[in-house]
């Protein structure tokens, strides 16, 4: 008997969002902006925020970077090989040490001949009996400065005429907030920050961002990026590259998230796009949701999904690959492959959409073992800015019997953190915070519930969240939730997992039949609204 094991991972809708990276065209490797980043001494937790900080640089395709983790030994002949330093680093609580007299001469002339600094959060929190080392990093711990736990905070009042923060509009960050900071004089704050303590109801409010100039060179300075979490934060993320550049003395080029762009009251105006690897409904410039195929992780896939102006989604990557072979030019190497047999787009002209696809799979070098007929179709987007996503999958085995399981969790043999994801999966923006789950149960425990809601309060301050309806007429009985709720990484993600419980083997004549409606929602709901939602699936399937 012929019989094949697949690790199953269907993801349908991969969800996923980032800072904007986008720039007229790759620059030439003599015009990268040179960084070089001080780390190796904090007291926050550099050991997790300095790689952040790499990812977010190299994946903007405009820098080249270099961690030291021993600014004490660099000289002017180091320095002036880089366009920009950021601090990263500090000498907490150390605050009267002092280096040479000839690192502080190197360091200050390699800013007054134009080099840039960049200071994080406590990134200039050093050599408080050096007073040009101050006006240089803009921004420190003070004698009245002080902080509570990190709260959600809004980011506000950016300055329009200047090129890091024009055309910006608010955005909100979940992040340590300094009030009284120690901000040098005559330093020009760009943006302001506002809160309430979550523990004693405070109000506050400061000016959280800051630029100056030093001879030739530009300094910029923000009170955010206490912690990996901030740095995951979209917002700041713009921020730190459209700084950077500036800092350089570069044109600032770093186009604005569509989030993050001030909104004018405009028609609506849907059209259109196809390419070789994608097709997306757009209004005006921006993507309402958009499907990936023939792309470099060999799976196709909705990303991104966005609604009430916010991505909900996060391009993280979650498929097995061999060997964690992983390479941007050449593609994932999977041990499994999906094939994309046929495919057919209807672009409807009330802006619906239908896809039908099929697709085999096959090991590497090996012969197809089961093949997918896939149908979606995507609701035209209604007044409220709400769509959604039906999904039909029916998987025939070509061979005698196919096994379809999953990574194992952790407590079973073999099990990983990373264990249990199987079928339909949903990742979440990681900018968001507050999730609310809503289910058609009263208790906690609904593994076996027929929907599933989650919602945030999303980048911009609105609500925003998706349902899963699943058809009871479709999908298989040995369906379960598998929901990760952790706001401190954070880590937002759920699945009506087909394998959580068990593994499913398909005989030769079987068929597997699944069926979804993923429904988008802008705004708040509650548990009668998404039930009267499923009711209509069930009533219209």
């Amino acid at each position: 008997m012929c019989k094949t094991f697949i690790c199953f991972l269907i993801s349908f809708i991969c969800l996923s969002a980032s800072a904007s990276r986008n720039h007229s065209s790759a620059p030439g490797k003599e015009d990268l902006v040179k960084v070089l980043i001080l780390s190796g001494k904090n007291n926050h937790e550099w050991q997790k925020t300095t790689p952040v900080l790499v990812r977010i640089l190299k994946d903007a395709k405009l820098f080249t970077v270099i961690v030291t983790e021993k600014p004490d030994t660099l000289s002017y002949a180091d320095l002036k090989k880089y366009n920009l330093i950021i601090s990263n680093w500090n000498t907490w609580p150390d605050n009267k040490q002092r280096l040479s007299s000839q690192w502080e001469c190197d360091f200050e002339r390699y800013v007054n001949e134009g080099g840039g600094v960049l200071s994080l959060h406590a990134g200039a929190s050093s050599f408080y009996d050096w007073e040009a080392y101050h006006r240089i990093g803009i921004g420190r711990w003070g004698k009245e400065t002080h902080h509570g736990v990190p709260t959600r905070g809004k980011v506000y009042g950016f300055d329009q005429n200047h090129p890091i923060t024009k055309g910006m509009g608010t955005f909100y960050i979940m992040d340590e907030i300094w009030e009284k900071a120690d901000i040098y004089p005559g330093s020009r704050a760009i943006a302001s920050l506002s809160a309430t303590d979550e523990k004693d109801g405070h109000p506050i409010d400061v000016q959280s961002v800051f630029v100056s100039q030093t001879g030739k060179g530009r300094s910029f300075f923000t009170t955010l990026g206490h912690d990996e979490r901030a740095l995951l934060n979209t917002g700041l993320q713009t921020l730190l590259l459209r700084s950077a550049q500036w800092c350089a003395g570069r044109e600032v080029t770093i186009e604005l998230p569509a989030e993050l762009k001030k909104k004018n009251s405009v028609k609506d105006q849907f059209h259109w796009n196809q390419t070789d690897t994608s097709i997306n409904l757009s209004n005006h410039s921006e993507v309402i949701w958009q499907y990936n195929f023939n792309n470099r992780f060999g799976k196709p896939y909705f990303h991104p999904i966005r609604s009430n102006n916010s991505t909900l989604t996060c391009e993280i990557n979650y498929w097995e690959y061999l060997n964690e072979f992983k390479s941007e030019e050449t593609g994932y190497k999977s041990a499994g492959i999906t094939e994309i047999r046929e495919k057919v787009t209807l672009m409807n002209q009330d802006f619906s959409a239908d896809i039908r696809m099929v697709l085999q799979y096959h090991p590497q070098n090996g012969d197809t073992v089961m093949k997918e007929n896939r149908n979606i179709h995507i609701s035209a987007p209604f007044r409220n800015g709400s769509y959604f996503i039906d999904y039909e999958n029916i998987f025939t085995p070509l061979i005698d019997e196919v096994t379809l399981d999953r990574t194992p969790v952790e407590g079973e043999p073999g099990g990983q953190s990373w264990g249990g994801y199987s079928g339909l999966s949903i990742r979440f923006n990681q900018d968001f915070t507050s999730p609310e789950i809503i289910v058609p149960t009263e208790s906690k425990k609904y593994k076996k519930d027929c929907w599933l809601y989650m919602g945030f309060n999303t980048l911009k301050g609105d609500t925003a969240g998706i349902c899963i309806l699943q058809n009871p007429n479709y999908t298989t009985p040995t369906m379960s939730w598998y929901v990760i709720n952790d706001p401190g990484i954070p880590f937002y993600y759920f699945s009506p997992a087909v394998l959580f419980d068990h593994k499913i083997v398909l005989r030769k004549g079987q068929k597997l039949k699944l069926g979804y409606r993923i429904w988008v929602i802008p705004g708040k709901t509650g548990k009668e609204e998404l039930q009267a939602k499923y009711n209509e699936y069930l009533r219209n399937h």
